[in-house]
């Protein structure tokens, strides 16, 4: 009995993993550069896929087709996943988003930046520690500023960079 009760506890402790919660948005607040002063307008997405880094893969931790608005320069938290989703605890340090479309919008405005399936990673200054039964509002703030050519005449990714460059992976406190 005490071999049975040796060999089935271990797969109990296991098969009985804790999970967390947490929502996923998106702002754009960090840098407030010269470069977007004056600038108005949003960053309209369609995001279909969240992913973590899992046992040196990603695995998808939302899917859908959400489009989200994003204001220029806002600190404001803007969700893609609608409310809480279960993430396993572990220590995160990147995120991964699909989407399928990005637009910059002033109506009336509204010039395409992105028309295909693009897929970018937002990197966390420090590793983020998700611990069970934790509850987070996790934030990738878009950085803009960095690779949004806002010229009125362009209205364009700029020269060089590549969309969301710079993303960041944070937790979001209000």
């Amino acid at each position: 009995m005490r071999k049975l009760v040796a060999l089935v506890a271990p797969l109990l402790i296991v098969g009985c993993a804790g999970q967390a919660m947490v929502e996923v948005g998106l702002n754009d607040s960090e840098f407030l550069s010269f470069l977007l002063w004056g600038t108005e307008g949003d960053i309209v997405m369609r995001v279909v896929c969240i992913e973590v880094p899992q046992d040196g893969a990603y695995d998808t931790l939302w899917s859908g087709a959400h489009e989200v608005v994003v204001p220029i320069r806002d600190r404001d938290f803007v969700s893609i996943t609608g409310g809480d989703v279960e993430i396993s605890p572990d220590s995160y340090l990147r995120m991964r988003l699909t989407v399928d479309s990005v637009r910059y919008v002033d109506e009336p405005v509204d010039k395409m930046l992105i028309d295909t399936p693009y897929q970018f990673t937002a990197q966390a200054f420090s590793a983020i520690v998700i611990e069970e039964d934790d509850e987070f509002r996790l934030v990738v703030n878009i950085n803009s500023d960095a690779w949004f050519d806002s010229n009125p005449d362009s209205l364009k990714i700029r020269e060089g960079h590549e969309a969301f460059e710079g993303a960041q992976l944070k937790i979001y406190y209000e």
